[in-house]
């Protein structure tokens, strides 16, 4: 570390300070700024005069406050501890920091990254007079049930081991082993290890990405597979968000009804507005001003009086029209969700899912009286009684299931308005009541990925977003090992109201973390949402430091930062002397403006990533999900991973993986004669092909998330499905040569066993459905002989 160098700001422009004085200092070298000690990084030196960009807000900093030069890079800290953590862009821990100072993150707060003084069960596996190297494992820590930590030799150690601590409990500051090296220096390392994020660890080699990347879903897998250390892309439109109509009124504490765009109205001016997207206005109301509505708790069907905390506007290209029997009206996007109960369970649905028939809970009406006494009432479907405290609710607490009697898509675009209500994420609206959500962002890639280790960065999130993806990781399920996702996940929360230079370093932060998680020998799955904020980020810096700008405004470096990122994943042979191998499969959401796939942050991510997953909002509006496009998205793994299939599928996969892209071709083909004539036009042998694309597209492309079943699909489960829809494809076409009509094959139950066929808990029911196929003839039906 070298010495420490004293400056002086002399400008400041938004996250950019300007300091002179600072002749000494290194590219990349952590400054302290300002009488606050905001915590800044050196991006640019120009003799004396260096510019810094700051990773706190610099409200209150003035010209003439001193900047400290540290002398050292912007580091993560590495060891026991980062599992089930949470942290902010620069590596905080954001619990740890809440329990400190609150709430909101004060600004100069120093929290130690790992716990410092928290013993850990070492199990040692070197001992003395063992010859090191860089990357060697010399101890074990069951950091939690789900993952074993291995604690390493700093990469650039090596030498004999001359002192080591029997194996027991200790903090990681404690020196754990002495390591002599060839010249006589003796070398301490302890439990932790230091590690600049702009440099990548080192690896002995690069190997071929010949391992696929199981994920349980079956566009992915089938289509558009990716291999264990791969890069691929998920481009998709803004405006999907979980937002309503402006005249959808809410209900308010005191008993009003007010229309959401009136509130947004009234209450702009009474907070501050935090980044948002294109199109986007989100404001962060100031304590006091707080909108006072009425929250609904799913766990225990209460309700009750709670804060909204940020009012949103923003454009979406579409809105789904939902009526109900007892008329209920509302117009919401698509993936905004509502709350379904089916008589034993209430489940949350996006709209783009919800069906005709589909019973809607919603709350009766009632009347809000304001007591201070502690009042009892029932509980829908329930004996118990809730107690309410004061300024709750006084009211009968009833439900209404309401049946879904129309659906009607609404093109846009549209404005489209929301609140955030943290303590619940649901709240009352509707001229006749319904409840309405903040929608949890699912992640079945992490959830079912074949991958040991999650690394999960949220860049530049909403606030609500990202609070909805940290309190649903916890609940989740992991398929391995049944216990909660987040013991084998490490989680990044870079929200959009966070300082914009701190995005900048957040996907530094998150895949450093996953190459140390690497260099222990696992396979490592890291999803980086959205690589557009964070090239916004960089375009903002940009412009402050008064650089030449590229296209679209970006640096014109933007290509080659994205590129060092993307390599940074990949599937390597590690250092050490045992041979181990590790990877890092990188998944970046990118959000195109308008979902322009041209623009330059989608382009230059195209030209290093090699596979593609093309969201659409065609397909989400027409309730497909995932809605990924089949005929846009590609894969460039498919010709290494094809020998892995054979093993690990089928020896016949491949063919029939030809047959499906050849009929959704066909279909798109078809489609556009369709929708010219009608289907009823056509010869009947491509109406057979309609047919067998429609079960295709419907019954094996589409996968619920939320289904405890579907959810993932095991690699036998694919082929069987794949193989009985192209089975009975072959089997109509046969029939209708034999002179079987249409009609009388696409009658028959086993269509709905076809459709059936995700739903199925084992492949033995797929195994008798192919049986059946393969048993139908024209003996089955009445044909007239013309």
């Amino acid at each position: 570390m070298s010495e420490k160098i004293v400056g002086k700001i002399e400008r400041i422009s938004g996250p950019l300070i300007q300091a002179s004085g600072m002749k000494g200092v290194r590219l990349y070298d952590v400054a302290r700024v300002g009488d606050l000690k905001l915590i800044g990084e050196i991006i640019k030196i120009d003799g004396e005069i260096v510019s810094i960009q700051c990773y706190e807000n610099t409200d209150g900093i003035y010209p003439g406050e001193v900047v400290v030069g540290t002398g050292s890079p912007l580091s993560v800290i590495l060891g026991p501890g980062l599992m089930s953590q949470i942290y902010d862009g620069i590596q905080r821990p954001l619990p740890q920091i809440k329990e400190a100072v609150g709430d909101y993150i004060t600004r100069g707060v120093e929290t130690p990254a790992l716990d410092m003084n928290k013993e850990w069960d070492f199990k040692m596996t070197a001992k003395v007079g063992d010859m090191v190297v860089g990357g060697d494992v010399f101890a074990e820590v069951e950091e939690t049930p789900a993952f074993l930590h291995k604690v390493m030799i700093p990469p650039l150690i090596s030498g004999k081991i001359t002192k080591i601590e029997k194996s027991g409990k200790y903090n990681i500051r404690k020196v754990l082993v002495v390591v002599e090296d060839e010249n006589g220096v003796s070398h301490d390392v302890l439990g932790y290890q230091e590690w600049p994020v702009r440099k990548p660890r080192p690896f002995k080699k690069r190997l071929a990405s010949d391992e696929i990347l199981i994920t349980g879903q079956r566009i992915f897998d089938t289509f558009f597979p990716i291999s264990k250390g791969g890069v691929a892309a998920v481009p998709g439109p803004f405006g999907t968000g979980k937002c309503m109509e402006g005249s959808t009124p809410v209900l308010l504490a005191d008993g009003n009804k007010i229309a959401i765009k009136d509130l947004f109205e009234q209450y702009k001016d009474m907070g501050e507005e935090v980044v948002g997207e294109e199109n986007e206005t989100i404001i962060r109301l100031h304590e006091g001003n707080e909108i006072q509505v009425i929250g609904f708790d799913s766990k225990d069907y209460s309700l009750a009086i709670t804060e909204a905390t940020h009012v949103y506007k923003g454009m979406s290209d579409s809105l789904i029209r939902i009526e109900t029997k007892f008329g209920r009206k509302i117009s919401i996007t698509p993936v905004h969700k509502l709350q379904i109960h089916d008589f034993e369970n209430t489940i949350e649905k996006q709209a783009m899912n919800i069906e005709i028939g589909d019973l809607l809970l919603a709350p009766k009406d009632f009347s809000i009286d304001y007591d201070d006494q502690i009042i009892e009432f029932d509980t829908f479907n329930s004996n118990d009684q809730v107690l309410l405290t004061k300024q709750e609710l006084s009211l009968d607490q009833k439900f209404d299931l309401d049946p879904v009697v129309k659906i009607e898509l609404i093109e846009g675009p549209v404005e489209v308005f929301d609140l955030t209500v943290p303590s619940t994420h649901k709240f009352l609206a509707g001229e006749k009541l319904l409840i309405v959500h903040n929608t949890v962002t699912q992640h079945s890639l992490a959830k079912f990925a074949d991958a040991e280790v999650v690394v999960y960065v949220g860049c530049g999130e909403r606030g609500n977003e990202m609070t909805n993806v940290l309190e649903e990781f916890p609940h989740l399920k992991d398929p391995k090992t049944g216990l909660p996702l987040i013991a084998r996940t490490t989680m990044i929360a870079n929200t959009s109201n966070m300082p914009v230079a701190a995005r900048e370093a957040s996907v530094y932060t998150g895949v450093t973390m996953a190459e140390y998680i690497r260099d222990q020998g696992y396979n490592v799955a890291m999803m980086a949402d959205s690589t557009s904020r964070w090239a916004e980020a960089m375009r903002e810096i940009s412009g402050r430091l008064e650089e030449m700008p590229g296209e679209g405004g970006y640096p014109a470096y933007l290509g080659s930062k994205i590129a060092a990122y993307y390599e940074r994943g990949g599937k390597v042979e590690l250092i050490g002397s045992d041979e181990r191998i590790g990877s890092i499969s990188i998944i970046g959401a990118v959000s195109p403006p308008g979902g322009d796939f041209s623009e330059p942050v989608t382009q230059n991510t195209l030209r290093i990533v090699k596979a593609f997953w093309a969201l659409t909002k065609k397909l989400a509006e027409q309730r497909h999900f995932p809605a990924i496009s089949y005929l846009d998205s590609y894969t460039l793994y498919w010709d290494v991973l094809e020998p892995q299939f054979l093993i690990k599928f089928s020896e016949d996969f491949p063919e029939l993986r030809s047959k499906a892209f050849r009929l959704l071709q066909e279909d798109s083909d078809l489609q556009e004669i369709v929708q010219l004539v009608g289907p009823d036009a056509l010869p009947p042998a491509e109406r057979i092909t309609l047919e067998a694309a429609r079960l295709l597209k419907e019954d094996y492309l589409q996968q619920n998330a939320f289904h405890d079943v579907d959810q993932y699909c095991s690699p036998e489960k694919q082929v069987l499905m794949l193989r009985n829809i192209f089975d009975l494809y072959d089997k109509m076409r046969e029939l209708h040569d034999g002179g079987v009509e249409l009609e009388q094959i696409t009658n028959l139950d086993t269509f709905d066993k076809i459709a059936r066929m995700k739903y199925e808990e084992t492949t033995d029911s797929l195994k008798v459905l192919a049986d059946e196929i393969s048993k139908m003839s024209i003996d089955q039906f009445e044909v007239i002989q013309v």
